[in-house]
């Protein structure tokens, strides 16, 4: 075990120094989470080596997690290079499931949890794999996601395997962007759930675009901050041109993951 959490989940140690054991990679007091990244396994525009090696050498982030539609293997694979590739963040398991309600993220787990499902089992399903369950971009028109009705409704869920462990307020998509007051009202006035930061990113350069502050650096410390409460979002919104310009990346990038679904030509993902 390491902490609380199973070796397997946890990741290899983060490789730092003795000096700086405890820094978070910006210089600052509080580490920085961007968990809700996409690669070629699902909708992304990059491979997950590409992600990895992108979020070592250009952003400042302790902790990422890849989070595929509907898939892990991905999110699988890309321990396996972080485990020998001496990164210095932290890597967390995770997807991105479509539920009949809205898409739900689950960080924190090590096998799929089975799309389109009522939108309780599928909380209860995180958790049974020991894993947190948040709502991405709720409220959002633009894409699947989990309505003002339906956040309520687990909010008063009897069960506490059926309620949301935290809630994405900052998502600087288009989607992220749409109805943000209501979503913030919403938290801060009937749910109170803790607030998330993440990018979305589908290409390389929105990594970390949006981010979670938390105490401390380790995955272990960001799950931590989550249960405290203890966590705040930030970013910065994409710009439409920068969301059209998306968009295009991903019909190209669906059109090569087609290509290589057909005639297979050894590992590009």
């Amino acid at each position: 075990m390491v902490g609380r959490l199973p070796a397997a989940l946890a990741g290899p140690a983060r490789l730092v120094t003795s000096d700086a054991a405890a820094r978070p990679r910006n210089g600052g007091e509080l580490g920085k989470a961007d968990m809700h990244l996409h690669t070629l396994y699902s909708d992304g525009t990059a491979s997950v080596k590409d992600l990895l090696d992108h979020v070592e050498r250009a952003t400042d982030l302790d902790v990422i997690a890849v989070t595929d539609h509907e898939r892990t293997d991905g999110a699988l694979r890309a321990r396996e290079i972080h485990a020998s590739g001496g990164y210095s963040f932290d890597l967390v398991i995770g997807e991105e499931i479509t539920t009949r309600r809205g898409h739900v993220l689950a960080l924190f787990i090590t096998e799929r949890i089975p799309a389109l499902r009522p939108l309780a089992e599928t909380l209860e399903r995180i958790h049974a794999a020991g894993g947190i369950a948040v709502a991405p971009h709720p409220m959002a028109p633009l894409t699947p996601s989990v309505g003002r009705r339906s956040l309520l409704d687990r909010h008063h869920a009897a069960d506490p395997r059926h309620r949301f462990d935290a809630i994405e307020l900052m998502n600087p998509s288009a989607a992220g962007r749409v109805r943000r007051a209501a979503r913030d009202r919403l938290n801060a006035e009937r749910l109170r759930l803790p607030a998330l930061g993440n990018s979305d990113a589908h290409v390389l350069e929105a990594v970390g675009s949006a981010w979670t502050w938390f105490p401390g650096v380790t995955s272990e410390e960001y799950r931590d901050a989550v249960a405290a409460g203890t966590t705040q979002p930030d970013g910065t919104f994409w710009t439409g041109r920068h969301n059209l310009d998306i968009y295009r990346r991903q019909l190209v990038a669906k059109a090569r993951h087609l290509r290589h679904t057909l005639r297979p030509s050894g590992e590009w993902r």
